[in-house]
């Protein structure tokens, strides 16, 4: 950005030391509607008496600049201005904190753990028309329908079932067979089943034509050769079973491991993790369940998989060589606490999208963090109709990558973020932390985005990927009172990166530290800028924009507009605001 001072006026002021703090110049600007700003222009600390205040004119006089001494510029447009008021004070203590300081940062805040909210699930009658209300496990305990109890306890190489009435006991509505303690049930109505006792050579597969409720009380379950638990789909005679609601409710502590091989798998029926069913997996309850998959994913579902909250708070840990969940449809979190460490993905919705309301999630992944992965069928077909997006209204989302071109959060279509507390960290070479092929939309919440990896080439790209902390390829808007903090500490590694607009309106706040230099690579090179928008960087309301960085803090090959709040940006090597055209109309620019 050029700074003009063809006019240019030098005011001396003779100040007062004062002990232990300094003497500030303070401007009071009246905007001509009427609003009012104090601006710390000019500092002098212990032991200065004399200073100066440099202020001037651009050379078209469309704006009023005042120069401090550490070389920061602040920029109003005189259109906006009504009066200027000087005003000298004094100020305890060493340093003062002024609105053009350079000396910000960003880093993770232990407040997260205790600010995060959740929104609230809500259980009532006059939902029996939506999908939730058959969600609900109440629900499944409530209906007319009789049902029975099935207890399975194993002990060591043995498995006892018990029945409850003990009329289910050889009936055509359950039939309980298996070898040693590999047990295998057909259930043709709705039944609960309970789980206990331990095996280290045990498991279940249960085909089921209903609904079931099966609760982990205390049960531990390690296969050698498949799934601990699996619920495929099979066809017998005229009755299909599979495919159905399992309510899984926690009780206690439980633990599950499969095998380091699924040979036990029968042909033409999906065996795919540790805990795997073909139809919706709802958790709820206290208790904890600690799943391991040596060789396929942690939990999978061919549907959807659901996280209850309110009075559940179910804790699942998960330690997987492949995803840890991995579902077709959705995700759909709204409490308790989750924990995924995935040699491959964290979390994969493969036809859907992730929608996060609550609770408490961790993901330590190798690539994807949390990803809604869909692009289209195996014959190149599209379906228009689902939606790859990622939705974060609530709760406390931590999420660590490691490995190279990974990201934290990763949609084939959009990313919102409306509320709760994201933190993301993301080492590998060209790794993004949230990373969308549509629109990015903050709208409330916080964001923290720590980036540390150089770029990489990209085969497909045909050119250097770079790591950032956000990357969109839509739109990109924050607004609200969202709160977004970002830094990228390597070569290239860039906070923002939009090949859309990016738009600022409310009254969010949006820092940005990048801390490296441009990377060259052969004939290719990446910049490491704060902030880029292709199509144009815009902030009204009173949005506060901070950006610093050794490259351009700022670049738009389009227009930046300011018609509100402020934007401070600040270069050591290169050039602070980089534009095509400006449209400054109110608020104020800081930049050196």
């Amino acid at each position: 950005m050029k700074r003009f001072f063809l006019t240019t006026l030098i005011l001396f002021f003779a100040l007062t030391s004062v002990h232990a703090g300094g003497t500030s110049l303070k401007a009071i600007i009246t905007s001509t509607d009427g609003n009012t700003e104090e601006l710390d222009v000019f500092i002098r600390e212990n032991g200065d008496t004399d200073g100066y205040l440099s202020a001037g004119f651009s050379d078209d006089a469309s704006h009023i600049y005042f120069l401090n001494t550490d070389g920061v510029t602040i920029a109003y447009p005189v259109d906006y201005i009504a009066s200027i008021a000087f005003e000298k004070y004094t100020f305890e203590g060493n340093n003062q904190a002024t609105p053009y300081s350079t000396d910000f940062d960003v880093a993770f805040s232990d407040d997260d753990e205790t600010a995060c909210t959740s929104v609230t699930e809500k259980i009532t009658a006059t939902e029996t028309a939506t999908n939730d209300y058959g969600d609900f496990v109440e629900n499944f305990e409530d209906d007319d329908e009789s049902k029975g109890t099935v207890t399975i306890t194993w002990s060591g190489s043995t498995a006892n079932v018990a029945f409850s009435p003990s009329s289910l006991s050889g009936t055509a509505a359950v039939v309980a067979s298996g070898t040693a303690a590999d047990v295998v049930i057909y259930a043709s109505k709705k039944l609960d089943f309970v789980l206990k006792g331990s095996s280290s050579d045990g498991s279940l597969t249960l085909y089921s034509a209903k609904k079931c409720k099966m609760t982990l009380d205390g049960v531990t379950l390690t296969n050698s050769d498949g799934a601990a638990i699996n619920m495929p789909k099979k066809t017998v005679g005229t009755t299909e079973y599979g495919g159905k609601t399992c309510y899984v409710v926690l009780n206690g502590t439980s633990t599950l491991t499969d095998g380091t091989s699924y040979s036990s798998a029968v042909s033409g029926e999906d065996m795919k993790a540790t805990l795997f069913s073909e139809g919706q997996l709802i958790f709820s309850g206290t208790g904890t369940l600690n799943v391991t998959s040596r060789y396929g994913h942690g939990i999978a579902s061919d549907d959807y998989i659901r996280i209850r909250g309110g009075k559940h708070n179910p804790v699942i840990n998960i330690s997987s060589v492949k995803d840890g969940i991995s579902t077709n449809d959705y995700l759909l979190m709204y409490g308790g606490t989750v924990t995924v460490t995935a040699a491959d993905d964290g979390i994969d919705v493969e036809k859907g999208y992730v929608a996060i309301n609550g609770g408490r999630l961790t993901v330590n992944a190798t690539d994807e963090g949390i990803m809604a992965s869909y692009q289209g069928e195996n014959d190149g077909t599209v379906d228009a109709s689902i939606n790859p997006s990622i939705t974060i209204a609530g709760g406390l989302v931590t999420v660590t990558t490691t490995g190279d071109k990974g990201h934290a959060i990763r949609a084939r279509r959009d990313i919102t973020v409306s509320g709760g507390i994201v933190r993301a960290t993301v080492n590998g070479a060209g790794s993004k932390a949230i990373n969308a092929d549509g629109k990015v939309n903050v709208t409330g919440g916080k964001i923290t985005s720590m980036v540390n990896g150089l770029p990489i080439y990209d085969d497909e790209e045909a050119d250097l990927s770079s790591a950032a902390a956000i990357r969109s390829k839509g739109v990109l808007t924050v607004s609200g009172n969202a709160v977004v903090a970002l830094k990228a500490t390597a070569g290239g590694g860039k906070g923002i990166n939009s090949t859309g607009s990016v738009t600022l309106s409310g009254t969010p706040s949006v820092t940005i530290v990048t801390l490296g230099s441009k990377y060259t690579s052969g004939s290719s090179t990446s910049r490491a800028r704060g902030l880029t928008a292709d199509a144009g960087l815009t902030l009204s309301g009173t949005p506060t924009l901070r950006v610093r960085s050794l490259d351009d803090a700022l670049y738009t090959p389009a227009t930046l507009t300011v018609s509100g709040g402020a934007l401070q940006a600040f270069s050591t090597d290169a050039t602070s605001l980089r534009y095509t055209t400006l449209q400054h109309t109110a608020g104020w620019l800081a930049y050196n």
